[in-house]
């Protein structure tokens, strides 16, 4: 099995981002999901899987409510 690089605070900031960009079409440019992947060191795949909910599925999903981003 092999070891996992982003941790559960890293997949939920993840799918967080993804919404707000999904939702804010002025953040679409900002958070595409090749710029997310490039700040967590992971490839846009890796960002498609989390986003899809076919990588990472154990890791609950976040209310993102309360999430802060840079």
């Amino acid at each position: 099995m092999a070891s996992r690089k982003l941790t559960p605070e890293q997949v939920n900031e993840i799918r967080c981002l993804e919404r707000m960009r999904s939702h804010y079409e002025g953040l679409a440019k900002l958070y595409k999901r090749q710029n997310i992947a490039n700040k967590y060191g992971v490839s846009y795949s890796v960002i498609t899987a989390i986003t899809d909910g076919h990588a990472y599925s154990d890791v609950p999903d976040p209310n993102c409510v309360s999430f802060k981003h840079d």
